[in-house]
């Protein structure tokens, strides 16, 4: 009897240890606690809630810290690994791990990343901690207030200042142009900026009158009390947005001559497109967005084309806003141009070429100011000037893709009045293949060094494409000049976010840094760097 009363009381023992285990050990059952975010005291609405995970951390959406907090990121699903960089610190988390590396440094959390709900979550703390933000927490309104004005590691203070950029500019009582007109400012004028919301600031007219100006007529600078660099005139805001035209494309042609398949589509408005390949069975796919086929309810239409490369051609309706063309290959195959009219294209399917392509060059800065300078961009320790180094590996870069057939439209030359939307237009009205833009990157801490290469997703249609290249030049350029690869990162920088064709911006080596300033002073090495962005060029139109 007693031997049965102890086995009794050991189940017991172990029952509770189970549920013990069960309900308060494992974070993935223990009781979530929701929680709210402010950016600097301002309430922010996420389509995923953050939530307070069972180590007392708040856990946040990837895209938050990416998106709205204005942090560079990139997501590697394979590796299920997170990067974000800014204020030149480098940092990775992987999914169920709680190591992180930060500067290439490991660390320990006490929590981890997380998938949710198909979507990434992260420690919010430990990141923005790590990149100089400060954050608050409030545990009686559950409330956490990330706190961005003046913060960071002793980064020096932030202040942005508008420069009037049109003649006479009108400053409203409110964000908006129905606000009321409170009075007038004049090109050339500056003034701190208060506040901003959406594409408004808010600015100080004189010590009593605080108004609100348009974003589109003022360049914004950024200054701090250490040295710094500032952003790209104008790439705080966003442009006008140009009403989306919706294509009609009523008319696919495909002809063979001599064992050479042309395609001609046409439409009713300007036509863009993307092109990548797939694999089992191998494909050449074209897709045309902001696109629709005139007669939606036809369905797939299939083309019989029977030669030594192209077995078939068919399109159809691939998504509401987007027309896919698919041609079956019987190896690599790539699209050379013949006919580029607004709303007609004419290709021919053959081996992949960068012959023919439209390629971009956007060196960075230099753009003149409402004062009659131009901007520099970073300055390196000896003082050399990101512009000139830039201009200099992009004419550089435009005379090896010019031998190698392809036909290279520069942005500048010299110094120039475009904006930042007027360069990503000189490749939207030139239908470009791609969009380049080169750059230094910079830093307050001379110790950070390092090659990276950023895209936009955002734009419909054409994430693999951009990601693709971004991934082809960097692979290309890190292995050719040898500087540390800081990787592929996202980011919705001006030029980038209103290209209409794929577009990458390179941030080739670090100007602030000692060691990398003298490189991009070298002409041997903008060489190089011109070369291994040449060769990532090359490696992207190979499909």
């Amino acid at each position: 009897m007693k031997q049965k009363r102890i086995i009794q009381g050991i189940s017991i023992i172990v029952l509770i240890m189970c549920v013990f285990n069960i309900f308060l050990i494992n974070p993935v059952n223990a009781q979530e606690k929701t929680v709210s975010l402010q950016v600097d005291g301002n309430p922010v609405n996420l389509d995923v809630m953050p939530f307070i995970d069972a180590q007392n951390r708040t856990i946040v959406p990837l895209r938050f810290i990416g998106e709205e907090l204005g942090y560079s990121f990139a997501w590697d699903a394979q590796a299920k690994q997170v990067a974000f960089t800014g204020n030149g610190v480098l940092i990775f988390l992987t999914v169920g791990s709680r190591e992180a590396i930060v500067d290439g440094n490991k660390m320990l959390l006490d929590t981890e990343a997380v998938v949710k709900n198909g979507r990434t979550m992260v420690p919010l703390r430990f990141v923005l901690e790590n990149l100089g933000v400060k954050v608050d927490f409030d545990s009686s309104t559950k409330i956490v207030n990330i706190i961005t004005k003046n913060g960071g590691n002793d980064k020096g203070t932030i202040v942005k200042t508008a420069v009037i950029a049109e003649n006479v500019v009108n400053v409203r009582s409110g964000p908006g142009l129905t606000y009321p007109i409170i009075t007038k400012v004049k090109k050339g004028s500056t003034y701190q900026v208060l506040s901003q919301s959406s594409d408004w600031y808010q600015i100080a007219v004189d010590n009593e009158t605080p108004g609100w100006v348009a974003g589109w007529v003022v360049t914004v600078r950024t200054e701090t009390s250490s040295a710094s660099r500032s952003e790209e005139p104008g790439e705080g805001r966003d442009l006008e947005p140009e009403p989306v035209r919706l294509a009609h494309i009523d008319k696919v042609d495909v002809d063979v001559s001599n064992g050479e398949v042309f395609v001609t589509v046409s439409g009713d408005e300007t036509l863009y497109y993307t092109v990548f390949s797939l694999d089992n069975p191998r494909r050449l796919v074209v897709d045309f967005f902001n696109s629709v086929l005139k007669d939606r309810k036809s369905g797939e239409e299939k083309f019989e084309v029977d030669t030594e490369l192209v077995t078939g051609i068919r399109m159809a309706q691939f998504s509401e806003n987007q027309v896919r063309v698919v041609a079956d290959v019987t190896a690599p195959a790539g699209l050379t141009l013949i006919d580029n009219e607004p709303s007609k294209i004419t290709f021919k399917i053959g081996k992949p070429s960068i012959v023919g392509k439209t390629i971009v060059i956007d060196p960075g800065h230099a753009s003149i100011q409402p004062g009659g300078w131009a901007d520099p961009g970073a300055v390196g320790p000896s003082n050399l000037y990101e512009k000139d180094v830039v201009l200099d590996i992009g004419l550089k870069l435009s005379d090896i893709l010019k031998a190698k057939g392809a036909n290279v439209i520069m942005t500048r030359t010299g110094n120039t009045t475009l904006t930042l939307g007027g360069r990503a237009d000189v490749a939207n009205k030139n239908r470009a293949d791609i969009f380049v833009s080169i750059h230094a990157n910079a830093n307050t801490s001379r110790a950070i060094h390092g090659t990276s290469t950023y895209f936009y997703g955002g734009v419909a249609g054409q994430y693999e494409a951009r990601q693709k290249l971004a991934k082809s030049i960097q692979s290309e350029l890190v292995k050719t000049i040898q500087r540390r690869d800081i990787g592929v990162l996202q980011s919705p920088f001006a030029v980038l976010k209103y290209t209409k064709v794929p577009s990458v911006l390179v941030e080739t080596a670090f100007i602030s840094n000692y060691e990398e300033e003298k490189l991009l002073a070298d002409p041997e090495f903008r060489q190089k760097v011109a070369q291994g962005i040449a060769q990532g060029i090359e490696k992207y139109f190979a499909y």
